[in-house]
């Protein structure tokens, strides 16, 4: 029951870092940006999954997520949106990161 409640943290703490950081970008970003939670699923997953498989390749599969859900926007500037997109996916994969080894010790302590 343990490692039920595990996952579930991990994934709430998953998706919530990255909903909570793409919002953040949105609100400070001219003109604002809606982040919906269909995208830090996406990037979620993508970093989770991804870094397990091939270590810093979850930062980049979540950024070129990030980039393609960018380029649908008028304003779509390259540069600017694959910084943004990096910095977002570094910045939750370490909260992930550090999420995943505090609960496993409390679990397993």
């Amino acid at each position: 029951m343990e490692f039920v409640a595990y996952f579930v943290v991990i994934i709430v703490v998953s998706v919530g870092s990255f909903w909570l950081a793409g919002s953040l970008y949105g609100l400070f970003h001219r003109p604002a940006i809606y982040f919906p939670l269909s995208l830090a699923t996406k990037m979620a997953l993508c970093a989770t999954f991804g870094a397990m498989l091939f270590m810093v390749g979850g930062v980049v599969l979540a950024t070129l997520v990030f980039n393609a859900e960018m380029k649908k926007r008028d304003d779509y500037k390259q540069w600017p949106v694959l910084i943004v997109g990096a910095l977002i996916s570094v910045l939750c994969t370490v909260v992930i990161y550090f999420s995943v080894i505090s609960l496993a010790w409390k679990i397993l302590g």
